[in-house]
């Protein structure tokens, strides 16, 4: 996001300017509503007129959200408005950033820089938005009004990829906000975000940024450059950027280095978790983050963990762990050697990164038509460093274990009692992905001879990505893991320097290997657009605009030759994902003043739209359908309403995703865990019926989760999306506000059940057994190693039931010139009341059908963004503030047990946070520098208990509304040529 211009705006015609600007540790944004008639965005597009002048057809503008061509710069559907300066004196140097950080988005997990410990759609490092938290592949990205491809890797990609984008040539992004497939076809449900470049640059520039957190840490640097050429009626623009994300480590702040359950007892003194006695008296106990350097009885259970003085007794008497220096009377320096390591500290949790960036545009006009073209190619290279557990089953029948002394000299042999071991270690688990991503677009436009108010343009474009993506894997063909194979590397995985991580660079000598797949994704895109008045009504021209498009698109990924063999050992296996898709629609637009300059209606204007659609995967052609009406009841207040559906095929990876493997433990998927205290009676009854015991534990391995492509099975997606709205913008004031009502609702939703939601399905049901019962296998009750366990679940993209969120925009700004300088004041809300997915109809309701997101943890009801700005002669002061509503684990109670403590209570509230910015900037006419601090207040993100989220640390991993970098410096420095 970025700074809007200072001009003044002026409020005749249709007016409302509203503005809001985004800080979400540091996510600022110029918000306005699209119907501002004098904007810096509009002076680009179009050419200034004589006084009383007619605009010709090709010297109007189009807006986000309507094909026609028009004079002003406004719309019936809610159009926010991010300018491109305003991010920089928030701290914001990222594209991405601009747009993630709206309160339009980031009231869900939007995917940045943070989840390499993830398998996430498009691969590591990618950066995409979704809208109203219905998911990135429900919100088309746009660039100049035109479709670029996505980019990624790993069968998974289908949405576009932010961090492509070159910051340097962006001028502002425009949010359409409801549901726009009439317009431009499939994935444009949730809404779009259309992203304007600049189209003219005077004098070259060159401009640098950085940004440091004062605790160190997620250093971010970028240099950019931008120049371009002017001549008559046309330019030429070309930018290139340089960025650099350094890592955020597990030991840079101290909410992600030492993980607690944090789980109290009825005093409010914090439990253990080995033996639920109360902590205190040391920072090391309670700490984990990486549990190895112990032998395991696979059979019995039983754990043999060293102990300081030598103390451990069974399976290996006499093991002591590397001499920490550090431990007290109560145990603590056990747990620590068990629990924690140097080198842990050294895991990411937010990803280094490096990206090379390069655009080119040029706007030529020719005597009879204009040439319009882009080009834009970037190399993205990201890599995340971690850790993970290694921990085979070593042995048979006459299973022997070596025993150390503290020397690490091997004493004598010790049996093991069920024949089976598992020694638990720890294992390197890095990858790193390369991501080359190209796309040129050109068109051309004119005015048909025989008339001033039709024109025609042509667009074609294509798009490629390539990637590739490595990753150590340990090789289960070598691990010596009776389940893979019988014969042990020569290693020795008693070996205290082993099980410890000492020795972790033989180890991944032996039974380690960096394995790269590769992806591929194309895209060809043609569009042909005729616009134009059809006839005049007394209100003024009936305009019009019918076209035609086809796209070809296909994903090829390749994984790598270990993980098409399975042979990758506790680590997700994938298959090749291929495949092609074509679609050609047919779409008209058609906009009318009903009434204009009567009491009561300054003007009453309907907007009509559809699209029809032919995809070679989808049976048979459909059609989506859109109205809006728009009331200037005076000349400060309108009212606007819109209505109509829209239309999501299956994407690539939906249709043809090789079958890829997972896991996720017993305690996460099983509804028949303790099924005796459930108040579910079909559960109770259909748990019992199974054969499992009423106080079932869950135990045994993870379960491996299967998922694939639904080819031949799932249906297109579609939706409904209603908004209406209020504009204010008093003649009184220099003020102006817009309150939008949305709704949203998508039927056949395409995704996974779920692991859990599957079993529930089968348990919760009153039909047992039934299909979903068919969808997962579970050991018998008397399986000898892990009896009821779930071992396999088959999750593959079906049709859903629906999804649906209801709530309210809000936009506002007050700007005011004073003697002492200018006063601009913007604000942003959003304000979520109804935020659920249903996964079955009412026939099939189960009791864990459907999931009430709104206020989960990482969906808060309310966000808000304000901006203030002061200008006096060559300085601005701006504050920027950011407020993140209240979330809280809604399947879950504070008051629990705690490994058998009775009473305990845990933390499930991820308490409301507030960001505040400060920065000033000096201009001068050929260079300006820009210093400020985010997070002045060094707040720090919430921290919840285990279970309450998936946790980084003790900080919730998908939450990414919270800033993790704490009180941030930022820089930065431009100058003109």
């Amino acid at each position: 996001m970025q700074v809007a211009g200072k001009k003044r705006l002026t409020m005749n015609r249709l007016p409302l300017f509203v503005a809001m600007l985004g800080c979400l540790y540091g996510a600022p944004a110029l918000a306005q509503d699209a119907n501002e008639t004098e904007t810096e965005a509009q002076a680009e597009e179009a050419p200034a007129q004589p006084a009383n002048a007619q605009p010709t057809e090709l010297e109007k503008i189009t807006v986000t959200g309507s094909l026609l061509r028009r004079v002003e710069y406004d719309s019936i559907s809610p159009v926010q408005v991010i300018t491109a300066d305003t991010a920089v004196e928030i701290g914001q140097i990222d594209a991405g950033e601009f747009l993630q950080q709206s309160s339009v988005a980031a009231g869900s997990t939007q995917i940045n820089n943070q989840f390499g410990g993830f398998v996430i759609e498009g691969g590591l490092g990618v950066q995409t938005v979704g809208l109203r938290g219905l998911g990135a592949n429900r919100t088309l990205v746009l660039l100049d009004g035109k479709r670029p491809g996505p980019s990624g890797t790993r069968g998974q990609v289908q949405a576009f990829d932010l961090s492509v984008l070159p910051t340097s040539v962006i001028q502002r992004v425009e949010i359409l906000k409801d549901g726009a497939s009439s317009i431009y076809g499939s994935d444009a449900v949730a809404g779009v975000a259309n992203y304007i470049t600049r189209r003219n640059i005077d004098r070259p520039e060159v401009t640098i940024n950085g940004r440091m957190p004062f605790d160190g840490g997620g250093e971010t640097f970028s240099i950019s450059g931008a120049t371009g050429w002017n001549f008559d009626n046309s330019s030429i623009v070309v930018g290139a950027e340089w960025q650099k994300y350094e890592p955020l480590k597990v030991g840079d702040r101290d909410f992600f280095s030492c993980p607690e359950d944090l789980f109290w007892d009825e005093n409010g003194n914090r439990l253990d978790r080995e033996d639920r006695s109360i902590l205190a008296g040391t920072d090391l106990a309670g700490c984990n983050n990486l549990y190895a350097n112990t032998v395991i009885d696979a059979i019995t259970g039983t754990r043999y963990i060293p102990s300081p003085d030598g103390s451990t007794v069974g399976l290996i008497p006499g093991y002591r762990p590397r001499y920490s220096g550090r431990y007290d009377t109560d145990g603590a320096a056990w747990y620590e050697d068990v629990l924690n390591y140097d080198f842990y500290k050294n895991q990411y949790i937010l990803n280094e990164s490096e990206r090379f960036k390069f655009y080119g545009g040029a706007n030529i006009s020719f005597d009879s038509f204009n040439w319009d073209s882009q080009i834009m190619a970037s190399r993205r290279e990201t890599s995340s460093e971690r850790f993970r557990q290694f921990f085979p089953l070593v042995g048979g029948a006459t299973a022997v274990i070596p025993v150390y002394s503290y020397a690490n000299d091997p004493t004598y042999a010790a049996p093991v009692p069920s024949g089976i071991a598992q020694p638990i270690m720890p294992f390197r688990s890095n990858n790193s992905e390369e991501v080359d991503y190209f796309y040129v677009n050109t068109g051309l436009n004119g005015i048909f001879g025989f008339t001033d108010t039709w024109s025609w343009q042509t667009n074609l474009s294509y798009t490629r990505s390539d990637g590739e993506y490595t990753g150590l894997g340990i090789v289960a063909s070598r691990s010596g893991d009776v389940q893979y194979d019988d014969d042990a590397p020569v290693i020795d995985y008693f070996d205290p320097a082993v099980l410890n991580g000492d020795r972790m660079d033989e180890l991944e000598a032996q039974i380690g290997e960096y394995n790269t797949g590769s992806t591929v994704y194309d895209q060809v895109l043609f569009t042909g657009i005729l616009t134009g008045d059809l006839f005049e009504l007394p209100a003024g021209p009936v305009a019009s605009a019918i076209g035609v498009e086809y796209r070809d698109f296909s994903i090829d990924d390749q994984p790598s030759e270990l993980s098409q063999n399975g042979d990758l050992w506790g680590q997700s296996s994938a298959q090749v994902t291929k495949g092609d898709d074509q679609v050609t629609e047919l779409f008209m637009e058609v906009e009318a003043p009903l009434l204009a300059g009567i009491p009561g209606i300054e003007s009453l204007t309907v907007n009509a739209s559809a699209r029809w659609f032919d995809y070679d995967s989808v049976d048979g052609s459909d059609y989506v359908w859109k109205t809006g009406l728009s009331w200037q009841v005076t000349p400060s207040f309108r009212m606007r309403a819109t209505t109509g559906t829209s239309y999501r095929a299956p994407g690539l990876y939906e249709l043809y995703l090789g079958n890829q493997t997972a896991f996720l433990s017993q305690l996460a998927i099983d509804p028949c865990v303790d099924w005796q205290n459930s108040t579910n009676t079909n559960l109770q009854a259909n748990c019992a019926a199974a054969g499992i015991p009423g106080n079932y534990a869950g135990g045994g391995s993870s379960a491996t989760i299967v998922s694939g492509g639904g080819a031949g099975v799932l249906n297109p997606e579609t939706s409904q999306a209603d908004t209406i709205g209020i504009v204010f913008t008093p003649e009184f004031a220099d003020f102006s506000v817009a309150l939008d009502y949305f709704s949203i609702e998508v039927n056949d939703q395409i995704g996974q059940l779920g692991a859990g939601a599957i079993l529930g399905g089968c348990y919760g049901s009153p039909n047992y057994p039934n299909a979903f019962c068919n969808l997962f296998d579970r050991n018998s009750p008397t399986d000898p190693t892990a009896p009821n366990a779930i071992t396999e679940v088959r999750d593959s993209y079906i049709n859903i039931n629906k999804q649906r969120t209801r709530g309210y925009d809000l936009l506002v700004r007050y700007e005011k010139d004073f003697a002492a300088g200018s006063l601009d004041v913007q604000g942003e809300a959003t304000y979520v009341f109804e935020d659920f997915q249903q996964l079955f109809d009412s026939s099939q309701a189960s009791g864990f059908d459907t999931d009430d997101f709104n206020g989960d943890i990482s969906r808060p009801k309310v966000l808000a963004n304000v901006i203030t700005s002061f200008e006096r002669n060559d300085w601005t002061y701006t504050w920027g503030m950011n407020y993140v509503h209240g979330t809280s684990a809604l399947e879950l109670s504070p008051n629990t047990t705690y490994f058998g403590y009775p009473t305990a209570t845990r933390d499930v509230v991820a308490e409301r946070a507030v960001y505040h910015s400060l920065s000033v900037r000096y201009d001068q006419p050929d260079w300006s520098v820009l210093v400020g601090v985010r997070n002045i207040l060094d707040q720090d993100p919430p921290q919840v208990s285990s279970g309450a989220a998936t946790r980084y640390g003790n900080v919730p991993a998908f939450a990414t509304q919270y800033d993790w970098y704490g009180r941030t410096g930022f820089v930065q420095f431009n100058y003109k040529f």
